[in-house]
C-alpha cells in the first residue's frame, strides 16, 4: 500500500491543479493544514491564484513514493477534479461561490499546443482557445470537491448537459452537507431549480438541484442537521461522483484495471412513485449499482449505476471534451507512460496519443491522456513522463500563439 506522507499529500493537493492550462488541485488536507510536516502556500479566499510551483518536482515525488502492488498496478492515487464547462464563466463562478466554492487556481493558459487540442479530441483544431478557466475549490473538504470550470472559446459547444440523472455518462456529482434544510432554503431564495424537495429520512436525505447551465448535482446529508447559521451554505465534500452505465460487470472489470479494486455494492436497488419524482422521473425505478474506491491515496468515490428501468440508452457525450456538463475526471498516476502501457495492453481504448502538458511548449515532464470506459465516459490521467523533443506544429496551421489571461489588479 502507499503511504502518502502529509507533506507529499499536501504538495500535491495544493500545488497541482492539471487541466488544458500548468497544474491543478487546490485541495486542501485538513490534517495537513494542521501539520508542521507542510511547506505549502495558503490558498487566497475568494480569488483564483496562479501558481508556479514545479509540477515536475510534484510528479517524480509521487513517483519515488509509490509502492506498486503488481505489474499491473498504474499507481492511481488520487482525483484532482471533474471538469465540467459553462455558456459564461463569471456568472457560474459566483453561483459556485455562494455553494462554498470560495478558492481557486486559475492564471494557466487560454491556448495550448496542438497535442494538449488532440488530447481533447480537438483533432481538426490547430489550437483551441479559452474564454477563462479556473480550477475551484471547498476550502473545507477533506477528499477532491474540486472543480474545473472552464468556458472555452474554440471550439464551442453550447449543447445543454444531460436533462436527468439517469442518462449514461458522468451524470452528476454529490454534494454532502451538515444541513440540508438550510442549504434547500438558501438556494431557492437564489432561484436554484430543483427536480424535487428534499426526499427521504432526517439523517439520509437529499435532493437534486441544476447549476446555472442545468449540471446537476446531489445534494445530501449523512447524519441530522448541524445548525450553523453564521453560514448561508453547508457543504463539506464531494462524497463520489454518478456514472450511469449499461453493463455494471463490464464497468466494475474496466474500473478495476484503473485500481478501483474496493467494490461496496449499492443497498438500494428499486424506488417507488414518491422517490422517482426526487430523480426527475415520473415512473418507479430499477438499478444495480456499486461504490467503488482506489485503496490507496485520497481512496476517492465513484459510484456505478446500471439503470434497469427507467433505461436512456442516449450514449455519453462525444468528443471533443467541451460539451457543457460533466465532461472527464482527472486521475493522478505517477508513471504516465507506464500506465499507459499497462491499459493499452490491457484492451483500455484511449482518445489520443499522450500529450505533454501543459506550458505550451512541449517540452514538459508531465503530460495528460485520456482513457474511454465502456460508456464513453472520459478518464483524463495526468502524470510524469520522460523528457521528449516537442512535436512540430502541423504546416497547415497558423504560427503557434500562447496565449495567457490578463493580469488581475
Amino acid at each position: 500500500m502507499l503511504d502518502i506522507s502529509l507533506k507529499l499529500r499536501t504538495f500535491l493537493s495544493v500545488s497541482l491543479f492539471v487541466l488544458v492550462g500548468c497544474s491543478d488541485g487546490a485541495d486542501r488536507m485538513d490534517d495537513a493544514a494542521d501539520s508542521d510536516d507542510t511547506e505549502t502556500a495558503v490558498l487566497v479566499e475568494s480569488e483564483p491564484r496562479s501558481d508556479e510551483d514545479d509540477l515536475n518536482n510534484a510528479m517524480a515525488q509521487a513517483a519515488a513514493a509509490i509502492n506498486y502492488e503488481s505489474e499491473a498496478d498504474i499507481g492511481l492515487m488520487a482525483r484532482f477534479h471533474f471538469a465540467t464547462h459553462t455558456l459564461d464563466f463569471d456568472s457560474s463562478r459566483e453561483f459556485y461561490r455562494k455553494l462554498g466554492y470560495t478558492t481557486g487556481v486559475g492564471g494557466f493558459p487560454l491556448t495550448n499546443t496542438h497535442q494538449m487540442a488532440r488530447a481533447l479530441g480537438m483533432f481538426d483544431v490547430c489550437q483551441y482557445e479559452l474564454a477563462k478557466g479556473e480550477v475551484i475549490s471547498l476550502p473545507a473538504s477533506p477528499n477532491g470537491a474540486n472543480i474545473d470550470l472552464l468556458q472555452f472559446k474554440t471550439p464551442f459547444n453550447p449543447d445543454p448537459p444531460y436533462e436527468l440523472p439517469n442518462h449514461l455518462g458522468m451524470a452528476y456529482a454529490a454534494l454532502l452537507t451538515s444541513d440540508l434544510d438550510s442549504d434547500v432554503a438558501f438556494l431557492v431564495e437564489q432561484g436554484v431549480d430543483f427536480l424535487s424537495a428534499p426526499y427521504g429520512d432526517v439523517g439520509s436525505r437529499y435532493a437534486f438541484f441544476r447549476d446555472p447551465e442545468g449540471v446537476l448535482y446531489k445534494l445530501t446529508e449523512s447524519s441530522a442537521p448541524i445548525r450553523d447559521d453564521s453560514r448561508d451554505m453547508h457543504l463539506v465534500s464531494m462524497p463520489f461522483i454518478g456514472i450511469n452505465v449499461t453493463d455494471l460487470e463490464a464497468s466494475l472489470e474496466f474500473y478495476e484495471r484503473f485500481g478501483y479494486t474496493q467494490v461496496s455494492p449499492l443497498e438500494q436497488t428499486s424506488g417507488g412513485l414518491e422517490e422517482a419524482a426526487a430523480w426527475g422521473l415520473d415512473v418507479p425505478f430499477s438499478f444495480k449499482g456499486a461504490d467503488i474506491s482506489i485503496a490507496r491515496g485520497d481512496k476517492h468515490i465513484l459510484r456505478l449505476i446500471q439503470w434497469l428501468e427507467p433505461f436512456n440508452p442516449e450514449p455519453a457525450y462525444p468528443p471533443p471534451i467541451n460539451h457543457i456538463g460533466i465532461n472527464r475526471i482527472a486521475l493522478m498516476v505517477p508513471d504516465m507512460e507506464r500506465a499507459m502501457d499497462i491499459l493499452q495492453s490491457q484492451g483500455v481504448p484511449f482518445l489520443s496519443e499522450i500529450a505533454p502538458c501543459c506550458s505550451g511548449t512541449g517540452e514538459d515532464e508531465s503530460a495528460i491522456v485520456h482513457a474511454i470506459d465502456p460508456d464513453g465516459v472520459f478518464l483524463e490521467l495526468v502524470g510524469g513522463i520522460t523528457k521528449r523533443e516537442p512535436l512540430p506544429h502541423p504546416a497547415h496551421c497558423p504560427p503557434m500563439e500562447i496565449k495567457m489571461p490578463p493580469q488581475s489588479g
